[in-house]
């Protein structure tokens, strides 16, 4: 995801445009097991456009404002409140802001400001912390549901929103139960869970943790599991241990004759990736 941190503040602007390179590799330090993001600079004036502080979901924005002018925080604050009135959609879809974080030189300034307002999502102090911005960005995008929370373990991934998990375009719907199984054995792959720990894990959530309830809960997993990688992943039960999630190796086989798409011609037989 391609994110636009517009920047209000030339000496602002100037910094975090010489650091660029460093920004985005403490995005993608953030963002491993995460939409990757990598944001890009341009500079507003100081009188931005209402439409400055309106999110395009093609192309989400933050806005970061060097506020050693607290004025300049009070004619965001108006703007938003007198000239957003007036854009409205013409199919009555909700107006969506941009998350705006603020940068202040120093401490001092806060004890003259009452309260914030409530289009400021974040603030921080001079000077600025790359991997602190960029963790603050990315917390910002998720509070206003804007960026989607993805935890990615390798070709398999989880949608904590959704409680669905993919692989290759393909996705299922889990349950809670499942959902929580399925990211306690991914976060762990080729590790054998205990019983134990899937206990707590039970207890944790609520649900029953009567042993036949968790072998049913990871039975339905498994079948999902297996049917959404076409059998590349699977839960193993590990005796008097627990159970372990296992991809299988991949198998070829050699055909003589047979056309299989994705397959590799050698000589006159067909190398095929069986599913």
């Amino acid at each position: 995801m391609n994110i636009n941190l517009k920047i209000i503040g030339e000496g602002l602007h100037l910094s975090l445009s010489k650091d660029i390179k460093a920004l985005n590799t403490a995005f993608f330090k953030l963002s491993r097991q995460s939409e990757t993001v990598e944001v890009q600079i341009m500079l507003l004036t100081d009188s931005p456009a209402p439409e400055d502080l309106l999110h395009n979901a093609d192309s989400p924005s933050v806005l970061l404002v060097d506020a050693q002018d607290l004025t300049l925080i009070e004619k965001i604050h108006a703007m938003e409140k007198k000239e957003l009135l007036f854009m409205k959609d013409p199919q009555c879809v909700p107006i969506v802001l941009s998350p705006l974080i603020t940068v202040f030189p120093s401490p001092e300034p806060l004890a003259d400001i009452r309260e914030l307002p409530d289009l400021v999502s974040d603030w921080m102090f001079m000077p600025v912390n790359l991997p602190e911005l960029a963790r603050r960005i990315l917390t910002s995008l998720k509070r206003k549901n804007i960026l989607k929370a993805k935890l990615r373990f390798g070709s398999l991934t989880l949608l904590p929103e959704t409680r669905v998990i993919a692989f290759f375009g393909r996705t299922m719907h889990l349950t809670r139960s499942e959902f929580a199984l399925a990211e306690m054995f991914l976060s762990q792959m080729g590790s054998v869970i205990p019983l134990s720990d899937l206990v707590l894990l039970f207890k944790s959530t609520g649900k029953s943790t009567e042993g036949s309830n968790i072998r049913v809960t990871i039975f339905q997993l498994r079948l999902k599991l297996e049917m959404l990688t076409k059998g590349q992943f699977t839960l193993a039960s590990v005796y008097k241990r627990g159970y372990c999630l296992k991809q299988k190796a991949k198998a070829y086989s050699r055909l003589d004759g047979v056309g299989y798409g994705g397959g590799v011609v050698v000589g006159n037989g067909l190398l095929t990736e069986q599913d």
